[in-house]
């Protein structure tokens, strides 16, 4: 069998297995998706070997003074959370009633920023369940925007998308970049929520700001978009609180610092932004994607001779 002939057969077995697997998902009471996921989410911390290595060594990072076993521990929590949490967020795709079990505190902060009518960048990050925010937002009727990469199997990213458009969130693509930033641009000016993360390495773009004491390539983009359409910026975000039950927790609006220099006022306010990222992680460890290699892109010396690029 040739290569081309292997993928296509992979990828519509691994289709069909999906959609089965969201049928699955959909009728199986939360319970017992807990207690699956907690059995495969086990399993996959013992197997997954590589992704295990940089959850270990992200909490290195993060948690120098946690000794080996307490670093296994949270690594072993979140690979549970994490297969718990796929099979929870097809189940509540399937079943929008269960979503009256996610609380939200601090609405009146949402309120507060959509009332000035030029839209909001809710900044938010890999923590929790975090798609179930946006269905629960949609679901208390507002106007929101998820801005995600698109899956590299275009029939599965067409199913998600469906499901997602389902629940009332639109979905803004990352790329191409061009009608990404149109797309965002688009939905705040009609005074949307446009939900957007900026805690995952950012390449050899962004800037370099430091996360648990260790500079980051960080997204910019949050910042830039806002002092570009004149946006509030709203940070939120959501945890799993007990079986079924997330709090999503909405903070005021941050006033952006504006200095005499473009630059300087970006990276002062992605550092602002990253510190407050930062403490939702150190409350809620076990919850935030350790498998993600978050330090792995580091400045080059032609980037360090540029003025406001990297935290000092």
């Amino acid at each position: 069998m040739d290569k081309e002939k292997n993928k296509f057969l992979r990828r519509n077995l691994g289709w069909i297995f999906m959609k089965a697997f969201v049928f699955l998902c959909g009728i199986t009471p939360l319970s017992w998706n807990y207690f699956l996921g907690k059995i495969l989410g086990s399993f996959a911390y013992l197997v997954v070997v590589r992704h295990r290595k940089v959850a270990l060594e992200s909490l290195a990072v993060a948690f120098p003074e946690l000794d080996t076993k307490q670093r296994k521990k949270i690594a072993r929590d979140f690979f549970i959370f994490m297969v718990q949490g796929s099979f929870e967020l097809l189940n509540f795709l399937k079943n929008p009633d269960q979503l009256q079990d996610i609380g939200i505190d601090g609405e009146s902060n949402l309120k507060q920023a959509l009332s000035k009518g030029k839209g909001v960048v809710m900044v938010t990050a890999h923590l929790g369940n975090f798609p179930l925010m946006s269905l629960k937002l949609a679901k208390a009727g507002y106007p929101v925007n998820f801005v995600t990469r698109p899956m590299r199997d275009e029939k599965t990213s067409d199913y998600i998308h469906t499901l997602r458009t389902a629940a009332g969130v639109k979905t803004i693509f990352s790329y191409p970049r061009r009608e990404c930033v149109n797309g965002i641009i688009r939905a705040l000016a009609n005074n949307e929520i446009v939900l957007m993360q900026m805690d995952q390495n950012f390449g050899t773009g962004g800037v370099w700001v430091k996360f648990f004491g260790k500079l980051a390539a960080t997204p910019v983009g949050p910042v830039v978009l806002a002092l570009r359409t004149q946006s509030s910026v709203v940070p939120a975000y959501i945890y799993r609180e007990a079986r079924g039950k997330h709090r999503v927790k909405i903070f005021p609006e941050e006033e952006l610092i504006i200095t005499a220099d473009k630059n300087e006022t970006v990276l002062i306010n992605v550092i602002k932004l990253t510190r407050i990222i930062e403490q939702w992680v150190k409350k809620e460890v076990s919850q935030w994607s350790w498998i993600h290699r978050r330090w792995k892109s580091r400045p080059s010396k032609e980037v360090e001779k540029i003025s406001f690029k990297i935290e000092q």
